[in-house]
């Protein structure tokens, strides 16, 4: 029985792009009430809460979805649908809580470990194993309604035709297919959604910065320097152990979390620290490894604690994550290079 789950190849786009319009719309909407000091709707007796906003426009979101064809109409569609589940989760603060308090601080961290783990799943389920020759065909399929519509580009094309030629070569369908293609013409200009082609100049941008001869020597300066913080922090601990177990005693227990967090972190820098030497990729997985601590445990904990100010923290974790992964491709490249020389 074939699989019924047919992944889209170009999932992860509209999950990010409703993710972002989810985190973008909390984060207006927060800064709005606050310049305006919480106004309500619905008069002296009625409350009409953003929660009830935020379910009209995620059904919005789904029947655009289920009603339209067209990339504009998904893009659009999944915007709105974002935007939508912004507003829902905003409130979650209300509806975790005895007393509906808008304002209950480990909401932020709630709404935080929520976009993670959707994101991760997504990830998971989309891009950590490879693509069949069905998925590959429907994809194709799928994307060749843009042509139908006069709205396609060459690139648009040329994307359809890789994804065919990793279907079954033999199949009359996919030939069939490859000759309509390359029967039909399409603008040349290349056209993106707004989303798609900000994001990837940003990319652009980010790659030539990593790819700088500097950038690997700072990465390694930066985990070395916290090697060092953390070493002075155990030296500081043996020597003058009164003053910091005396602040210790006031710790809650999101404090120890993001000490605990702080540690573990600390522990993988040291064994990348020490696999420098002997294999630059070892090192930088165990970079990555601390990283993802910060990011799964630390930074939820800071959101906890620190609500919307741990904002930049986590913005600046994302990225070292994202270079780290950059240099960790970069790293296996080289070695199957250097591998395949030596036989």
């Amino acid at each position: 029985m074939k699989n019924p789950f047919i992944r889209n190849i170009r999932g992860m786009d509209r999950l990010e792009l409703w993710l972002l319009s989810a985190i973008v719309t909390i984060l207006a909407l927060r800064l709005f009430l606050e310049i305006t000091g919480y106004p309500q709707m619905g008069g002296s007796s009625l409350h009409i809460a953003h929660v009830l906003w935020g379910g009209l426009l995620m059904g919005v979101g789904i029947i655009m979805l289920f009603t339209f064809l067209g990339k504009k109409l998904e893009a659009i569609g999944t915007l709105v649908g974002g935007i939508g589940f912004g507003l829902f989760m905003d409130e979650v603060g209300k509806f975790v809580t005895q007393d509906n308090d808008y304002f209950f601080q480990p909401s932020v961290a709630i709404m935080y470990t929520v976009f993670i783990v959707l994101y991760m799943t997504a990830r998971w389920v989309l891009i950590t194993s490879h693509y069949s020759e069905t998925e590959y065909l429907v994809n194709s399929i799928n994307e060749m309604r843009e042509l139908a519509i006069g709205k396609s580009t060459e690139e648009e094309k040329k994307l359809i035709l890789y994804e065919l030629r990793r279907c079954d070569a033999g199949d009359p369908l996919v030939m069939e297919l490859e000759r309509i293609i390359h029967g039909l013409k399409a603008d040349k200009a290349g056209r993106q959604g707004i989303y798609v082609g900000l994001r990837n100049r940003l990319i652009g941008k980010y790659r030539k910065i990593t790819g700088n001869r500097w950038f690997k020597p700072a990465i390694i300066i930066f985990f070395l320097l916290q090697f060092m913080g953390s070493v002075g922090f155990i030296i500081t601990l043996m020597f003058n152990s009164g003053d910091i177990i005396s602040q210790l005693d006031t710790f809650g227990f999101t404090d120890w979390a993001i000490l605990a967090s702080d540690t573990f972190s600390a522990l993988f820098i040291t064994l990348g620290v020490l696999l420098l030497r002997r294999s630059r990729l070892a090192a930088f997985r165990m970079f990555e490894r601390s990283v993802l601590i910060q990011i799964f445990l630390g930074q939820m904990f800071l959101f906890e604690k620190d609500e919307f100010a741990a904002i930049p923290g986590f913005v600046f974790y994302l990225l070292l994550l994202l270079a780290i992964r950059f240099i960790i491709q970069r790293e296996q490249s080289e070695l199957i290079v250097r591998e395949t020389s030596g036989a």
